[in-house]
């Protein structure tokens, strides 16, 4: 889509929901991360949002919050420009944390998930959680983000170590809801004790 044509597609109540939208999601990031003692990562969480590759096409594709405007620039080009410039600048990302084999398998892709640290799978948790309460709204419950991660785990590229760090704290909160996990996260998780 030529850039003129695309202007063209944003409207004011696009560019408002939009910033609506992230604003409302990193302040309830920042809020979570708070409370497991990750400040400087709860500040810093998802300013490349607010970057032009990305800002720009979040209004484009923005649909009322239903959905990330990613997944519209997906559907029109076949691949997320905007998704791609995030995840190589956020380590909450477990796409960040991919790298070439230097042992590949054969007949495999060569690239291998490499085993996040725990204060980014702890970052990644508190997105995952502050995402499931934006986009559900007065609809969402405690087995929310499990339900999301078990919907999609079987095409996710991650360190199995990471995904078991990730599913227990997501059982956590699913069975003892999330006072319980923020104790668990901010006590145990982030203070390296062993799982």
């Amino acid at each position: 889509m030529k850039l003129s044509k695309a202007w063209k597609m944003i409207s004011w109540r696009k560019i408002r929901g939009h910033l609506k939208t992230i604003n409302e999601h990193k302040l309830l990031v920042m809020k979570h991360c708070f409370r497991i003692g990750l400040y400087k990562q709860g500040l810093l969480h998802d300013l490349s949002k607010y970057m032009p590759s990305e800002l720009l096409m979040g209004f484009l594709y923005y649909d009322d919050g239903k959905s990330s405007p990613n997944n519209g620039e997906r559907r029109d080009k076949g691949y997320s420009a905007a998704w791609m410039h995030h995840k190589g600048r956020n380590r909450h990302h477990f796409e960040y944390w991919t790298d070439y084999s230097l042992h590949p398998v054969e007949k495999k892709y060569p690239l291998q998930a490499v085993q996040m640290p725990r204060k980014y799978v702890a970052e990644m948790l508190m997105d995952r959680i502050s995402a499931s309460k934006n986009y559900n709204k007065e609809t969402y419950t405690r087995h929310h983000p499990l339900e999301y991660f078990e919907h999609g785990k079987s095409h996710y590229l991650l360190h199995p170590q990471t995904e078991k760090e990730l599913h227990g704290m997501l059982r956590i909160l699913d069975e003892r809801g999330e006072e319980t996990l923020m104790r668990f996260v901010r006590d145990y998780y982030l203070k390296g004790y062993k799982i």
